[in-house]
């Protein structure tokens, strides 16, 4: 009997990012279902330097990391090891595959979306971590070139916008600390299971959700289902060959630097983003 391949799975199973480990745990689940002979997941918690003891197992793949400071460094040494890597949540690097929208666009459309609304300024709010406080700062260069303010008008019946950058399981309690007088924007998704804490947070306020294309299940449901379909019907394939074949089978169109065609940002109002029926 053919031994399956082992993948490993690397989650956020506790900590700020448990709600992308569960997105990602969430499609292992679905495709140990739906294509059961296709290999067995092996769930490695995403602490740091869990990439060595993936390179040290005998793995055919790892998908998942959802940490952006690690993002690089996390491609760069499973690139090293020749070790497939799909990443559903966090943009290509090095020969990686990923199901991410491009983070560069993001100031830029925070600023647009802003403009669009009609403000007078655009101020920002983070959480005080890394990648939040360097998206503030971003979004604070494109305001100034754009035009806008970066602090509040004092007239009473300017448009002031504030963009609150943080988990958004934070991100209203931080803007209700703060009394804004005008449209708030988020980064959201809907496929995150704090998603649904959001709605008695937002009552009485304008908010607008900063939201990639496609949600973080679609996307892990993609990137598992690839990875899932190409072991059931090549069990051996490893290395650049499996990569290749993984991209052929993905759902997604990838391009040739690994990232989804056309995946993007947009901007939705909070209540709009995500209408489906039942349990978030």
């Amino acid at each position: 009997m053919t031994r399956r391949p082992e993948v490993a799975v690397v989650a956020p199973l506790t900590g700020p990012r448990a709600a992308w480990g569960a997105a990602l745990l969430g499609g292992i689940e679905r495709a140990r279902t739906e294509h059961p002979a296709a290999a067995d997941w092996r769930v490695h918690d995403e602490t740091a330097g869990v990439e060595d003891d993936v390179v040290a197992g005998d793995y055919a793949a790892v998908v998942g990391h959802s940490d952006p400071a690690r993002g690089k460094a996390v491609a760069a040494a499973y690139g090293a090891a020749g070790l497939t890597c799909l990443l559903p949540f966090l943009p290509p690097e090095a020969t990686a595959l990923s199901w991410a929208p491009d983070e560069d666009d993001l100031p830029r459309l925070i600023v647009e979306g802003a403009a669009a609304l009609g403000a007078v300024s655009l101020s920002t709010l983070h959480d005080g971590s890394e990648q939040w406080t360097e998206l503030a700062r971003r979004v604070g260069e494109e305001a100034a070139a754009a035009g806008l303010a970066t602090a509040p008008s004092a007239a009473a019946a300017a448009k002031d916008v504030l963009a609150v950058l943080a988990p958004q399981e934070l991100c209203l309690r931080l803007a209700r600390a703060v009394a804004p007088r005008g449209p708030v924007l988020i980064p959201a998704d809907c496929g995150l299971g704090t998603f649904g804490s959001l709605d008695s947070y937002a009552a009485g306020l304008e908010v607008w959700a900063v939201h990639a294309h496609s949600c973080a299940v679609r996307r892990a449901d993609s990137a598992v289902t690839a990875l899932a379909r190409t072991l059931t019907a090549s069990p051996d394939l490893r290395g650049p060959a499996l990569t290749e074949a993984v991209r052929a089978n993905s759902g997604v169109l990838l391009t040739a630097r690994g990232a989804p065609l056309g995946e993007g940002w947009r901007i939705s109002r909070l209540h709009e983003l995500c209408r489906r029926p039942g349990p978030r």
